[in-house]
């Protein structure tokens, strides 16, 4: 068991030195991993905020359709201008 142990820790500390050095020779993309991190933690924090995953696919489809709703009556209302004005 201590063997096995060993044994993970050295593939353990290997992949971390080849980590490290990879870091070290893109500093830019770390940067982008971090603030890749920060925005889906934030947005994680969001959807729960607003009440879990599934009420913000509910109000996102209420929205939706809410939308749509008001294009067509935009849309009638130009449409019934337009005819008053071809009159």
């Amino acid at each position: 068991m201590r063997e096995r142990f060993d044994d993970l820790a050295g593939q353990a500390r290997k992949t971390y030195s080849q980590a490290y050095k990879t870091a070290q020779e893109y500093p830019g993309t770390i940067a982008a991993v971090v603030v890749g991190v920060g925005i889906t933690a934030f947005l994680l924090w969001a959807a729960r905020r607003a009440g879990g995953w599934r009420n913000l696919q509910d109000e996102a489809r209420e929205r939706m359709r809410q939308g749509y709703d008001y294009a067509r009556e935009g849309y009638d209302r130009l449409k019934s201008r337009q005819e008053t004005l071809s009159e």
